[in-house]
């Protein structure tokens, strides 16, 4: 049985290593090498390939202005290491510990989750009972508001820290979410029986919260995306490939075997050594790992939507995560951190990989295939493209248009989409 137990926490923790490494954008992964490389002396990072014409002499400054950047970063805590201090500090039991770090491990740079915790409890086997208790133990670190699925759900647990339980700005969030964020607070208060002043008072106490727990410990980032997938077309078929770019590359220390083997009569150092490689075997493995899936995963993704790759955003089809997890064999919550802050560079531009997941409109008709709502976006920016400057379509006439083409939407629906396509309402663009 105990050996059983060894080996079930190996397993344990190699995939908790391997959900970090795939969940991590090349920046966060390169951080974490250099951690790694720092506390273990068996790992050493390789420099980059270069390409035969760059094969030249080392251009030391760059090197230099590059530890510099590393050390600087390094020196800036970021909200996980925030947190997992508060918890490593902490007079926890060891296994509510190890659950809180692995829910620490899945808050985003908001404080927010990117992966439901009841998803990975069920990854990790973890019961309801313990997955409760070192929930509420994360939603009580600071800064307060971090643990939530969602803004609503940090902004009620900062209110519930505040001692505000009962107040009519948790029943506000609680019970009347939609009418707060779209300001109907008349429509709260005829539902609730109170007095509308009242409710704006509430309101206005909510506003006060903060909707962004992890602010405070955001880096800077770079306003440069570097892509981990190239997509071509060559003979007619999209040509999928992994960069590579940002990417480690990471060896295990010939020296430090030969001293392993030199000082076999030393146990302690021989054990220590043994396993400093074997994890640093482990993480040169989900390294490997993580390339291998995002590439499995984006191979998929660009089978589903091959006819984006030829004409753009208007051939996009809809895609759900679920459909890519049945092609490749990969649980939902694997494709999630996956695609999440991966990048692919095609003809038409930079993606997110999580851009190509989107939702479906039916047609009128039974035999119609279904658009996904990023085609139907851009047909509403061409049909604004192609109006009259003097005679705009509203949102409307949009909607009528596209019933005739057999797309049927609601104008709100298209007002909606037109905001995210950063389109102003047809009387701001109406030229005298």
């Amino acid at each position: 049985m105990e050996q059983g137990m060894k080996q079930n926490m190996v397993a344990g923790a190699t995939m908790q290593l391997f959900m970090r490494t795939l969940q991590a954008g090349n920046m966060e992964l390169s951080q974490q090498v250099q951690q790694a490389v720092a506390a273990n002396p068996a790992l050493e990072e390789l420099p980059p390939l270069r390409d035969a014409e760059t094969e030249s002499a080392p251009d030391h400054e760059a090197t230099r202005r590059h530890a510099a950047f590393m050390n600087a970063i390094a020196e800036e805590q970021t909200l996980q290491e925030h947190l997992e201090q508060q918890i490593r500090t902490s007079d926890l039991p060891k296994d509510i510990k190890s659950i809180c770090l692995l829910l620490i491990n899945n808050l985003d740079e908001h404080g927010r989750f990117s992966i439901s915790p009841h998803t990975l409890a069920e990854e990790q086997q973890i019961s309801p009972e313990r997955l409760r208790h070192a929930l509420k133990e994360v939603q009580e670190l600071e800064p307060a508001g971090v643990g939530a699925t969602c803004l609503q759900e940090s902004l009620i647990i900062q209110l519930r820290r505040a001692g505000e339980s009962k107040s009519l700005a948790m029943k506000l969030l609680q019970e009347h979410w939609q009418e707060l964020i779209n300001h109907r607070y008349e429509a709260a208060a005829r539902t609730i029986g109170t007095d509308t002043h009242l409710v704006q008072m509430a309101a206005r106490r909510i506003a006060k919260l903060n909707p962004d727990p992890g602010s405070a410990y955001a880096r800077v980032e770079q306003n440069i995306i570097t892509p981990d997938i190239i997509v071509t077309c060559n003979d007619g078929e999209p040509d999928v490939q992994l960069t590579g770019e940002g990417i480690p590359r990471l060896a295990l220390s010939a020296d430090y075997r030969n001293m392993m083997a030199e000082h076999a009569e030393k146990p302690e150092l021989r054990q220590y050594l043994s396993r400093c490689f074997r994890e640093g075997r482990e993480l040169i493995r989900a390294i490997d790992q993580r390339q291998q899936t995002i590439l499995s995963v984006a191979r998929a993704i660009v089978s589903r939507q091959r006819e984006f790759f030829f004409h753009g955003t208007r051939a996009m089809q809809p895609l759900r995560m679920e459909d890519i997890a049945d092609d490749t064999g990969l649980h939902v919550s694997t494709i999630s951190r996956a695609v999440n802050g991966k990048y692919l560079r095609c003809e038409f531009g930079v993606w997110e990989l999580r851009q190509f997941f989107t939702t479906a409109i039916h047609g009128k008709q039974e035999d119609q295939a279904d658009l996904s709502a990023k085609a139907v976006q851009a047909r509403i920016r061409q049909l604004i493209d192609e109006e009259s400057p003097s005679s705009p379509l509203s949102d409307a006439d949009i909607a009528a248009t596209l019933a005739d083409e057999d797309i049927i939407i609601a104008r709100r629906t298209v007002a909606k989409y037109r905001e995210a396509l950063r389109i102003l309402p047809a009387h701001l663009r109406r030229n005298a």
